[in-house]
């Protein structure tokens, strides 16, 4: 999304507490990032975890690496960050989720610039010491712009490079862990008319996730990861009451698969997009963007939210809790 035209601020002093909390827990066995990036097999079912314990991972969305403003580097640091969390004897994480948008723009550069940006953004990953998980985002996808530059008859149009590099040829997937479900979703659509990108989940995607959510059960407790958000409120804060948001900003189609997530025991939605930290709570579930890795862009903090991640614990009673974590990055020209 654009911040340009973006002024005000966000829940600044709701999240400022959170900065530097931390929370004790148990080692779990880290798994090796090859099989965490490569597929699921790995991990742990349902199950499996008969004696479930609390256990915490990262959630890191925004990032946006690019060849400027030390974006590669920006990347790097903030790895070293969650490397050092992820260790550290109060706030051992298992591993990490990505929100998408993790390189700076696919839709609208040609083939060439998207493969740098990749190539940058895994240079970072390579550091990571943890499994990874990835979700796309809107700038994850080759093309989908009318300003697009890269023809709809290449073969790397669309989300074919994200699915490649991540999914395993998909976009959305799930996995069991610690007692837990995750659903990472794909909720970058199409506008037909337009060309550009849209918020929206796809039909076969729910088919396929009520399917998921069956086989998980009614009681396991469920996150949800969508780069685009379900809710927010964060436009009308800084833009006034009546602003009219566009497709582009929100998942259109949730009002129509609500019901099938609330006859579930989805806990949490993380999303990103906005690049701010905003949390909202409805009914039994917390729908939480998580701030961006990248800030504005590199540019700077969003909202007097500064560039960061996302540290949660879950327990097995099926509660969680939530911080952020900043990794000092200073802003290149």
């Amino acid at each position: 999304m654009g911040f340009e035209e973006v002024t005000g601020h966000v829940n600044a002093g709701a999240f400022a507490g959170w900065m530097r909390y931390r929370f004790p827990m148990n080692r779990r066995s880290v798994l090796h990032l090859a099989a965490g990036a490569s597929g699921l097999a790995a991990l742990p079912t349902i199950a499996q975890e008969s004696q479930a314990k609390s256990f915490r991972f990262l959630f890191a969305t925004d990032i946006h690496v690019q060849p400027e403003r030390g974006a590669g580097d920006g990347w790097k640091q903030c790895i070293a960050k969650m490397n050092a969390v992820a260790a550290a004897a109060s706030t051992k994480a298992d591993f990490l989720i990505t929100g998408g948008d993790l390189i700076m723009d696919a839709l609208e550069v040609g083939i060439d610039r998207a493969r740098l940006e990749w190539t940058l953004f895994d240079e970072g990953l390579k550091t990571l010491a943890l499994p990874a998980y990835h979700t796309i985002g809107n700038h994850d996808v080759v093309g989908w712009s009318s300003k697009a530059v890269v023809d709809p008859g290449h073969q790397d149009y669309g989300k074919k490079l994200f699915a490649d590099r991540y999914g395993e040829g998909k976009t959305y997937r799930s996995f069991d862990h610690g007692g837990w479900h995750f659903v990472l979703l794909d909720s970058i659509g199409r506008n037909a008319t337009t060309g550009d990108y849209e918020g929206r989940i796809d039909d076969d995607q729910l088919a396929w996730l009520e399917a998921d959510l069956a086989k998980a059960g009614k009681e396991t407790p469920v996150v949800l990861v969508s780069h685009i958000p379900f809710y927010s409120v964060w436009h009308q804060v800084v833009k006034g009451p009546s602003f009219a948001l566009d497709g582009k900003a929100l998942v259109a189609n949730v009002f129509e698969f609500r019901k099938l997530l609330e006859s579930h025991n989805v806990k949490l939605v993380l999303s990103g997009h906005g690049h701010v930290l905003e949390k909202i709570e409805l009914g039994k579930t917390r729908y939480i963007q998580g701030g961006a890795v990248s800030g504005m862009w590199w540019k700077g903090p969003v909202h007097g939210n500064p560039e960061g991640f996302g540290v949660i614990e879950c327990k097995p009673d099926g509660s969680f809790d939530f911080a952020y974590e900043s990794f000092d990055w200073k802003v290149r020209a």
